[in-house]
């Protein structure tokens, strides 16, 4: 099937797919520090770089990504942007309106970073009471298909955290060209990635890492993440039920 990129569509593009699917795909990321080695767009390269190949397998719309997404903890490390989380709630309701508004009632919104959840959370609680006839799919890449049991095989008992082994394996898989592993250093010790500030996030990870070492990290690895994931969001697109057409 065609890849459909909305920022490569027209109205008239829009409008005549709308004439047979609902679908839609939103991606949601960051611009935050990704310790010494990874760059700040990677929490938005990865779920945009999966949901184009999702796009490209079912044919379904994708939206460009949001870029920032909910980073107060990493206001520590130089860089680092964020919205609160009170204006990301509102960005994600006032897309999924606009969304609605034109037809689309099937939306996946696809995750990459874990400060966002807790809003998204608390954005679809609002709209979706609102409008009844909306389904929206929330997805973090990281949870998805078999991820959990390739990096567990790959690393036995290590803790995947934030720019580890595992995010960076994903990261060498799509663009190694941009990774800085001579840089790559992390805290040996794991706390919580909880009720983590900007000045605790500092002072207890200074490297910006979490989790197990990023230098155990493989494009082999990554790609086998990349694989499940997005046969995991193609399964789930593919069966999810049409809306009932209108009497």
């Amino acid at each position: 099937m065609p890849r459909r990129l909305l920022e490569k569509m027209t109205w008239e593009d829009v409008e005549a797919y709308l004439r047979n699917d609902d679908r839609l795909i939103l991606v949601f990321g960051s611009t935050e520090q990704h310790g010494r080695h990874l760059t700040f767009a990677t929490d938005s390269l990865i779920p945009y770089a999966i949901a184009k190949r999702v796009s490209e397998a079912t044919g379904v719309i994708l939206a460009p990504p949001v870029a920032y997404g909910m980073s107060l903890h990493h206001l520590g490390f130089p860089g680092s942007l964020s919205l609160r989380p009170q204006t990301l709630v509102q960005v994600v309701i006032d897309l999924l309106e606009s969304a609605v508004h034109h037809g689309f009632h099937r939306i996946l919104l696809l995750n990459g970073h874990g400060g966002n959840i807790a809003a998204i959370r608390v954005a679809l609680a609002d709209i979706l009471n609102r409008i009844p006839d909306l389904r929206v799919m929330l997805r973090s890449w990281w949870t998805m298909g078999a991820v959990g049991d390739i990096l567990e095989k790959a690393w036995p008992g290590q803790y995947e955290g934030h720019s580890a082994a595992g995010e960076t394996s994903v990261f060498l898989a799509l663009r190694a060209d941009l990774a800085r592993m001579d840089r790559a250093a992390h805290s040996a010790h794991v706390t919580t990635l909880e009720n983590l500030t900007q000045t605790s996030f500092r002072e207890t990870y200074p490297d910006g890492v979490i989790g197990s070492d990023p230098k155990l990290a493989t494009a082999q690895i990554g790609q086998q993440v990349l694989d499940a994931v997005v046969q995991a969001c193609v399964a789930e697109l593919e069966a999810w039920p049409a809306r009932p057409a209108a009497s």
